[in-house]
């Protein structure tokens, strides 16, 4: 009984994060890296002439750029669901009843919250970083002693 409570848990907590990700994928897609680059020949480059060369060079750039726009997009999607979802997910695993089910949303949520902040962590202000940690930490602590408690 014990396992299958265990894998419950953590079924649940490896499950959370990724429908997070891929529904959030559905309404805004992760940027490909090959829609955004091609490959393109060294010895293509080198037969080329400084105008050709200036020209692929800025090409390339222009598209790197909006990949990376495409990217800070999807990256700020995902942080704007995951750690709502998260927060939730911990909120609702420790003040549920069923020890297996809550287990795993609180471990669910973490992971969510995690995945939300590590890509958009580097777009995010210090004030924004402290302030959204802070919340995560009180909510934490709050169904810690909820819980633990008793």
């Amino acid at each position: 009984m014990l396992a299958k409570k265990i894998a419950l848990g953590f079924g649940i907590a490896v499950i959370l994060p990724l429908l997070v990700h891929y529904g959030v994928s559905t309404f805004t897609p992760q940027p490909k890296w090959q829609d955004y680059h091609q490959y393109r020949s060294y010895t293509l480059d080198q037969g080329a002439s400084e105008q050709e060369k200036a020209k692929l060079e800025a090409e390339r750039v222009a598209k790197e750029r909006a990949y990376h726009r495409a990217q800070k997009v999807f990256q700020e999607r995902l942080f704007i669901v995951a750690v709502p979802i998260g927060l939730g997910a911990i909120v609702l695993g420790g003040l549920g009843t069923v020890q297996a089910i809550g287990t795993g949303l609180m471990f669910g949520g973490i992971f969510t919250l995690t995945e939300g902040y590590c890509l958009y962590w580097s777009e995010l202000q210090d004030w924004m970083r402290f302030l959204s940690l802070l919340v995560a930490f009180a909510v934490l602590v709050y169904v810690g002693y909820r819980k633990l408690e008793k």
